[in-house]
């Protein structure tokens, strides 16, 4: 194992994901020997740490949703630093968003993912959009800038990923539905809650679905009759 300068982002990092991860894995991630590795933690005072109080739940659906809309536009600003490649400032951002938000699911594993790769792509030259994770993220970009055709197509780039929480198939829905496309975009939608009925709850309330509003499909699927 080649040894290398522990940094402010290794720190953020095995803060973010210590406890995700076995101590192996994280030994393996940050390029440390496991003996090395466990003096962090304990400097960092991680093994000790007492667990964090039980958040309040929202009091109602429309308090939930002003959360998730509040993290969704979080994570969204600190996407788009990241592809920017600002990826100093996107990682304070996606610190913010775990601390703030840790009940949003949605976004949550996709922020400490993002965080690794914020201090991944410090030490990364050229963008890395290549691989699947990478291709979704990308086209999360895109359909938020408004650039629906570019999203799709970098959508349809790895047609044969696994795609276990149905986010692909999500995020396809919502950028058929902003084209116009009704009946595609049903259909991805029935995909995405297949794979996860979360997406059901979630399509309730997504504004890039309001063309699907009002037809016999759509509220079959949301209703729970797919």
């Amino acid at each position: 194992m080649i040894l290398r300068k522990w940094t402010d982002d290794d720190a953020r990092w095995l803060k973010a994901n210590f406890g995700r991860m076995d101590l192996q894995t994280l030994s393996k991630e940050l390029g440390l020997p496991l003996e090395d590795l466990e003096k962090k933690i304990r400097q960092m005072k991680l093994a000790g740490a007492e667990p964090d109080r039980p958040r309040k739940a929202p009091a109602s659906l429309k308090e939930a949703v002003k959360e998730t809309s509040a993290a969704r536009k979080e994570y969204e600003r600190a996407i788009e630093l990241f592809h920017k490649r600002h990826f100093d400032e996107a990682a304070r951002r996606f610190e913010d968003l775990i601390e703030k938000h840790p009940d949003e699911k949605e976004f949550l594993d996709r922020a400490r993912m993002y965080l690794g790769a914020c201090r991944t792509g410090k030490r990364t030259k050229g963008p890395t959009a290549a691989e699947p994770e990478e291709l979704y993220h990308a086209a999360v970009f895109e359909k938020n800038r408004g650039n629906v055709e570019k999203a799709l197509e970098l959508l349809r780039r790895n047609p044969g990923r696994r795609d276990g929480d149905g986010r692909v198939h999500y995020l396809t829905a919502c950028c058929l539905a902003l084209q116009g496309d009704v009946e595609q975009a049903l259909l991805s939608l029935r995909k995405a809650i297949a794979a996860d009925d979360q997406n059901r709850i979630q399509a309730r309330l997504e504004a890039d679905l309001a063309i699907l509003r009002g037809t016999q499909g759509f509220t079959e699927l949301v209703a729970g009759g797919a």
